[in-house]
This record gives structure tokens, sequence and C-alpha cells, in this order.
């Protein structure tokens, strides 16, 4: 199958700093080409005011059409949230498919969802996405009115089909993800009654999340050098070197502009960040905007109402700094801050001893004096750490550290000091 050629269209305000203009031509670019799509022509056109028709201006549109033409591309993508009206202006100059931001976004989402859950999700979020563009069409299909006293036309009830059938599908889509989050649901309060301390990894896209809970657990998740590498929420048990047993999630990359509608299609892998008991930053110091991306991030997890459960900075990828004074800046944010390069294994060990450092502060000490055979042995041993017990005739004396959530249930067993 030949490869798809695409002509490249980026925006400028007047007077932006040109490194943000570099930066944001960089990102788009490399998510066009997670997508495997060949830029072939590109073209950058300064905005002094959005044309409510075609976004551009119409000569720079024109500009536009006749470069695409004299290099015979297969679909034209513009680094903007154009209006669905913006898109049917621009594809009728064109005579090619016309994608935004958001559809180039939306693409990659689809292309990287694997679970039955994601893909749910990212069908509603597109089937959302289209609806708008199919009603912007009304207008021209229904300049084919005919038939007894201007009946519809063959185009306008086509389309009132098509509509009908993207809002029945995105009432089925609706319910089958309600049920799926039902059954979350239900896994993530048993986490939380058994005590279990868990951790959700967030952060930049392509920051290094997957290769952390790689590297911590033992696992497989897919780690690539590619933009929204992991869309599926995996969960994974890890034991620190205090001995405490905590989950770590792994959970979707931000990215700026983050288009509203996959945030909310999301919402079930962006909650493991919302209801895990620490969230922990991770950072890509080799990235070219390091600092932007954290901001992002930031803003990203205020906005979700999560950023009071921020505990842990990892900044990833030391190996690789190409600005001291970035790096100066992601060092002195106001968390705890750890320092890591997955690449080479330095950082380990201290990333784990950060972690046990941060649960310490959420368990307590307790002396037990438990019946012999009762059930809270084990319960104990599961969801804390035992130190130490000593047998007396019916009894059984334990030193345990507990989750300080769950200390009120033992402290009928509680031996005062």
């Amino acid at each position: 199958m030949a490869e798809e050629k695409a002509m490249l269209i980026t925006t400028r305000t007047v007077g932006e700093n040109e490194r943000n203009v570099f930066l944001r031509e960089a990102e788009i670019r490399s998510l066009i080409n997670t997508l495997d799509i060949k830029i072939v022509c590109h073209q950058s056109f300064t905005i002094k005011e959005e044309n409510t028709n075609t976004f551009i201006g119409p000569g720079q549109a024109e500009a536009a059409a006749e470069y695409m033409r004299a290099f015979d591309v297969d679909e034209v993508i513009i680094d903007v949230f154009l209006s669905p009206r913006q898109e049917k202006n621009l594809e009728k100059m064109f005579s090619v498919p016309v994608s935004d931001r958001e559809a180039v976004i939306l693409a990659i989402f689809y292309k990287n969802a694997h679970s039955r859950e994601a893909r749910l999700q990212i069908e509603k979020a597109e089937a959302i996405y289209l609806k708008p563009r199919l009603i912007s069409r009304e207008a021209n299909l229904s300049q084919q009115r005919g038939g007894v006293r201007g009946a519809k036309g063959e185009g306008e009830r086509k389309l009132e089909l098509e509509r009908r059938r993207i809002e029945q599908r995105i009432k089925i889509l609706d319910k089958e993800i309600a049920e799926i989050q039902k059954i979350r649901d239900t896994q993530r309060s048993s986490r939380e009654k058994s005590g279990i301390f868990s951790f959700a990894l967030t952060g930049y896209t392509n920051a290094g999340k997957s290769t952390i809970l790689n590297a911590l657990t033992g696992s497989d998740v897919l780690s690539e050098d590619k933009l929204f590498a992991t869309l599926d929420t995996t969960t994974r048990s890890l034991k620190l070197p205090n001995g405490q047993k905590v989950l770590l999630s792994d959970t979707v990359g931000f990215i700026s502009d983050l288009p509203h509608l996959l945030i909310e299609a999301f919402s079930s892998t962006l909650n493991e960040a919302l209801n895990s008991d620490g969230i922990i930053i991770v950072a890509d110091a080799s990235h070219p905007d390091a600092v932007g991306c954290l901001n992002t991030t930031i803003d990203t997890l205020t906005t979700l109402g999560a950023i009071d459960k921020v505990r842990l900075l990892v900044i990833n990828k030391c190996d690789e700094i190409h600005d001291d004074i970035s790096f100066s800046i992601l060092k002195g944010q106001n968390f705890k801050t750890v320092e890591t390069s997955f690449k080479d294994g330095s950082g380990i060990d201290i990333l784990l001893k950060a972690l046990a450092e941060i649960t310490d502060e959420d368990y307590s000490y307790m002396s037990l004096e438990i019946p012999i055979g009762s059930e809270i042995i084990s319960e104990l041993s599961r969801n804390g750490e035992l130190r130490g017990m000593e047998y007396k005739d019916n009894t059984i004396v334990v030193n345990a550290r507990i989750p300080k959530g769950m200390t009120s249930k033992y402290s009928k067993y509680s031996i005062k000091a």
C-alpha cells in the first residue's frame, strides 16, 4: 500500500515567539509521524484574525491550494481546531480531505486503543466529532429538495438517517461504557477497602511512564518512542524496600491543547489518577520544552481536581539533558523530586526508596493482641507488614505496620503502651 502524502499547514500569531512556533511544529510533526503519514510539503501562515469560513485567510487558502496541487497530496493537515464549517470550506477549495489537530489525535487514539473499553471510548469520541460535521452539510443537501410540497430530497434523507444512526450508536456506546465502568468501580472499591496504597503515573505523552512501570514491576506494557503509545490503563503490584505492597497504574499521557472531547472519552483512565492515594508526575528532562510539558501536566491535574494528590516528581531521561536551565527549573518545583534514567537503569533504587518514604507517611505501627485462629493475621500480612509475633495461651501479640485508614478497624485489639 502506497504511503499517504500530506501537506502540513501551521499557523502563528503576529509577533509570536519563534521558539514556541518551532516547538508546536515539532509536536504536530511527531503526531503525524505516529500515523505513518509522509509530509511532502509545508505552509506556515501568520494569522491576524481567525477567518470564520476558512480559519486562515482566503488568499492564504488559495496559495495553499495552488502549492498542494504541485505536490499531488492526498490530504491536508492543519494544526488548529477547525469548526465543521471551516473544514467543509477548505475541503471544497483543496478537493482533498482536510484534518485538523483534533482529527489527528483521534486517529492516533484509535490506532493505539487495544482494550474493549478504550475502543468503545474512542468510537464514541469519533461519533461526537463526526455528528456536527454532518449537520454542517445540511445547507447544501437541503437544496436537493424535490417532490410534492418540497419533500426532502434523497441527499437530505440520507443525512437524517446517518445523523439518527450516529445518535443511536452513541446511546449504545454510553450503555456499554457504563457497564464496563461499573466493573472498574467495583474493582477500585475492592482495592480501597483492602487498604493497599495506590500510585498513578501521570505526565506528558512519551515522558517514560510505561518504561518506569515495566522497570519497577517487571511488566511488559508497550513502551515506544511515539506519542500516545499507551491508552489503556495498566495496574501492577509492587513490593517496596520497606516491605509494603502497593499498586502502580499507568495512565494516558497529556498533551498541550488536548481536546476536551478526549478528556471526557478517557475519563476512566484519568480516574485512576483521581482515585489513587498518590500521583507520580513523570517529566522528560530531554524534551526541548520540558518545562512547558510539566506545566501542561500540572494544569491538567489542576483541572481534574487532582493536583493535591501529587506526591512525587520523577525527572526522567536525565542522561539526555540538553538544557541546563530547564533542568534547574524542573528540579526547583515544589514537589518531592527524584532523578532517573531508566534507559541505563540509574535511579531505580532511589525511586523505590522515595515511594517507600511516601507510604511510611501513610502507615502506623500498632501492637495488637489477636485471638489464635483469627483471619486478621493473614489480612494484616496482605495489607500491611508483620514486624513480630509472640504466642500466648489463647492469643497472639502482633507488631504490625498498618495503613492509617485501617487502624480504627483494629483498635479494639490494640495494646495500649
